[in-house]
């Protein structure tokens, strides 16, 4: 029997009659209803982003296609998936420079995706893209590849880019891609940094490694790639500052100023004070480093130089322990011993907990009164000694009372009847030190010394006449932080060197000593001024780079100098 004509309703062709249903029935089909619209809607969006997508890969137009990346995660069954832009050539033109450095846990480094069929086929239309950047940053489309590479330098490039070639999926060629920006950025090859690091951001606009160069592009200056050749008018070689380096540890500079310790105590947290709502630390341990005038010494032995130090101590516990510090350093000295005043020391508390390090306060035991003239005498006395067996004069003035009028004078009676060769660090009261060979003051000081705010080259020019009248050295170097450093000299055009680091910069402390110390050995082993504004540029770019006060030495800055993008 059959029961296909009992219900009106399961007839096609009878549609004037219907079953009465329940609501359960009526729900199932609303449901039904519902998923066959949704399934409906995603195909259609499925087809729109597959043709933008083709579009894209196949007719280059600025579109931007969605893609779909497959994960599989490891000891699992199930996949996850997520979406990513690849970027248009609009998104393309923001980005800049490529302030990247080479990390060795790139190299050889698997991709972790599985590749699943649909990204065959999109690795497939991207394959002629990979050949294509490989093409455009080839080493025989470049003049200046090849002979300025190392062999090493040369092995790595070719390996990156044939693995890059032959990679089989899109997993391998983003890591691989991103790598190879990396060592282009590290080869100082801008141009083609930029290119691959365009590459890898379109294939994976959400990987951290390039989020994270995106925010290195947006900080780099193209000034960091050497020097400003536009406002120097010779440019500087490598051959040529490769010698002044070596030549550095040829130097014997005296230093007169405010020497101090700079006296680190470290300790690690335990709890709150029951006496009052502060830390409790338990001493672990404590560091005695040279300050001050005692720093720039300290910079001159470490270039290989021989360095003399003349300077004020109190008659206390500390006394010894600064002499202990500049002879652990190789520093000979003259301290006159004054018991009106303290040995300056600058106390800073650090907490340590793990590897953080937190300074918490700092104490400086410092009088800022003038020496008296009995100590005064003496302190000229030792300088013209001194004088007699080195080349050159530092006058470092930390306004602790040393550098009095009378020491100033006596300085600059060397400079002008032995042709004694004087380098002043100070800041404030530039007209003290007239006939001088060089005054390096920094940008603020230079500002307020001379009513001028830099906002352009000629406000920079304006300062500059300015400083040099009214202070009446011969030379004036003013150093800018990151944009820098410019050189006036009497009869001379003004000579601006762009930061060689602005982008790896973790503690400025100490590197105007840095500069001081490295431009008088330069000096004095016969550089002219630009180059040894130059290497003192190159040394504080090192320094920079280091917690702390730290120094440099020959060895770190001939490894810098070849990083520089500077003829040979």
């Amino acid at each position: 029997m059959s029961n296909s004509g009992q219900y009106p309703d399961d007839s096609p062709s009878d549609k004037s009659t219907e079953r009465p249903r329940d609501d359960a029935s009526r729900a199932k089909d609303r449901l039904e209803l519902e998923a066959s619209q949704s399934f409906a809607a995603d195909t259609q969006t499925n087809m729109v982003k597959e043709t933008a997508r083709r579009n894209y890969l196949l007719k280059g137009q600025e579109q931007e296609p969605k893609m779909t990346r497959h994960i599989e995660p490891a000891g699992k069954n199930e996949q996850k998936t997520r979406e990513f832009t690849v970027m248009s050539p609009t998104e393309k033109t923001v980005i800049g420079g490529l302030p990247i450095f080479l990390r060795p846990e790139l190299f050889g480094r698997k991709s972790g995706f599985t590749a699943e069929n649909n990204e065959d086929k999109t690795f497939e239309r991207f394959k002629p893209r990979i050949e294509e950047l490989l093409t455009l940053t080839a080493p025989s489309s470049e003049q200046n590849y090849g002979t300025s590479l190392s062999r090493a330098e040369s092995k790595g490039l070719t390996e990156t880019r044939e693995r890059l070639l032959n990679c089989d999926n899109l997993g391998d060629a983003l890591s691989n891609t991103l790598h190879l920006a990396r060592l282009y950025q590290h080869l100082r090859y801008i141009d083609e940094a930029k290119r691959a690091t365009l590459f890898a951001l379109g294939i994976d606009p959400d990987n951290p490694t390039g989020k994270q160069l995106f925010k290195e592009l947006e900080r780099v200056q193209i000034s960091e790639l050497g020097l400003t050749t536009s406002f120097v008018p010779s440019p500087f070689s490598k051959s040529a500052l490769r010698n002044r380096i070596i030549n550095l540890s040829g130097g014997k500079v005296v230093v007169v100023g405010d020497l101090l310790i700079d006296e680190l105590v470290e300790g690690r947290p335990e709890r709150i004070s029951r006496e009052a709502p502060v830390l409790v630390l338990e001493h672990v341990d404590t560091e005695l480093i040279p300050g001050g005038a005692a720093n720039t010494a300290h910079n001159i032995t470490a270039l290989g130089g021989k360095c003399h130090a003349i300077g004020v101590c109190g008659k206390d516990d500390y006394a010894p322990k600064l002499a202990s510090v500049l002879e652990r350093y190789g520093i000979t000295y003259d301290l006159i011993e004054d018991d009106s005043r303290p040995t300056t020391v600058k106390s800073r508390v650090i907490s340590k907990s793990h590897s953080l390090l937190q300074q918490l306060l700092r104490i400086d035991r410092i009088s800022h009164a003038k020496i008296n003239s009995q100590i005064e005498s003496r302190l000229i006395e030792k300088i013209n000694t001194a004088n007699q067996s080195f080349n050159a004069i530092i006058v470092s003035d930390y306004k602790a009372g040393v550098i009095t009028d009378g020491v100033i004078a006596a300085v600059r009676a060397l400079a002008e009847n032995r042709d004694t060769m004087v380098i002043v660090d100070a800041q404030n009261s530039f007209e003290r030190f007239g006939n001088c060979t060089l005054m390096t003051p920094n940008q603020p000081d230079a500002e307020a010394a001379s009513g001028i705010k830099i906002t352009s080259r000629e406000s920079l020019k304006q300062l500059g006449e300015i400083l040099l009248n009214k202070s009446g050295v011969k030379a004036l170097l003013v150093t800018r932080g990151g944009d820098g450093m410019v050189l006036f000299e009497r009869g001379k055009p003004m000579v601006e060197l762009p930061a060689f680091n602005r982008s790896e910069v973790f503690d400025v402390t100490g590197a105007g000593d840095t500069v001081v110390a490295t431009m008088a050995l330069a000096l004095t082993s016969g550089a002219s001024m630009p180059e040894a504004m130059a290497l003192g540029n190159l040394a504080a770019s090192i320094v920079v780079r280091k917690p702390g006060t730290e120094v440099t030495n020959q060895k770190e800055m001939l490894k810098h100098l070849e990083q520089l993008n500077l003829p040979e």
